[in-house]
């Protein structure tokens, strides 16, 4: 009879084992893509937000730099997490690898989504500062990215209009978005790609008001404009005259990008450009070649 038993028994473990061999595998973490669409719609004009402290700010980049072409420090991935941030690895729809670090809309460490590619030099950093306000300038960064996966993704974390606007990234330097915009760029030497978005008026008829910082834009920023034209866009340079004061000179990661001699392209973009991402991305994608 123990026999018996013992037999059953070795019968019911190897049935297990049999079983467990043919599970499902887990399954993949959600697309960058998939991340980014969840986490943009989160952030509300009401949300909590406060700006990092100086050494949360000095942390985080240097976290985040570290992390830039490997992805696989734990010390620096230890940094993102203890302030707020999920991190983790994820594929975009092309199948690139990001290294990927949202922060909590829910949090006042509203702070930022970034992702950094993983055994690629960037080229270029995609930026898109005002996510949930200028409406869908995310999805023109996603299609930017797709084209140009070699590109560092960096979007903020909070509405604009977050704690009296001061969440307005494009226009505060204590944010994180601006330091790593800054940093990034002039350690890589990475020109800056800043995607935004304007609604219907009656004084503009452009698809695309194409701005280079506060002064003259860097030549690869003129040849931008060039290539968007070349794509079938009616573009407005800012360097060539008004453009309804869209034209993004008191951008503060464009005066930075002035002062270190680094191309910035300030884009605004009409509703209806911005509703057809692959006709501009192709475009805007040659700022890193």
């Amino acid at each position: 009879m123990v026999a018996v038993f013992v037999v059953l028994a070795l019968a019911a473990v190897a049935t297990l084992v049999a079983a467990l061999s043919r599970a499902a595998p887990p399954e993949p973490p959600p697309s960058l893509e998939e991340q980014v669409r969840e986490f943009t719609p989160r952030l509300d004009p009401r949300g909590p937000y406060r700006p990092p402290d100086a050494g949360e700010r000095d942390a985080l980049v240097g976290a985040v730099s570290t992390l830039v072409g490997s992805g696989s420090d734990a010390a620096a991935r230890g940094v993102l997490e203890s302030a707020g941030f999920t991190v983790g690895v994820t594929r975009s729809a092309v199948g690139v690898e990001y290294l990927v670090a949202r922060s909590d809309p829910a949090s006042p460490r509203s702070w930022g989504l970034i992702a950094v590619p993983i055994g690629r030099a960037p080229r270029l950093i995609v930026e898109v500062p005002h996510p949930n306000a200028d409406y869908d300038t995310e999805n023109v960064g996603l299609a930017v990215l797709a084209a140009a996966p070699d590109s560092i993704y960096l979007q903020a974390g909070a509405h604009r209009r977050a704690d009296d606007e001061r969440a307005d990234v494009a226009h505060q330097e204590d944010s994180l978005f601006h330091a790593l915009a800054v940093h990034l760029s002039s350690r890589l030497r990475l020109p800056q790609l800043q995607l935004h978005g304007f609604g219907e008026r009656d004084d503009l008829d452009a698809d695309i008001v194409l701005g280079g910082g506060p002064d003259d834009p860097a030549p690869p920023v003129r040849a931008l404009a060039d290539r968007l034209e070349d794509a079938g866009l009616d573009v407005c340079t800012a360097w060539d005259g008004a453009c309804s004061e869209l034209e993004g000179r008191t951008n503060v990661q464009g005066r930075a990008a002035a002062l270190l001699d680094l191309p910035f392209a300030h884009v605004e973009m009409s509703v209806s450009t911005r509703s057809d991402p692959e006709k501009v991305a192709h475009a805007l994608a040659t700022l890193g070649s």
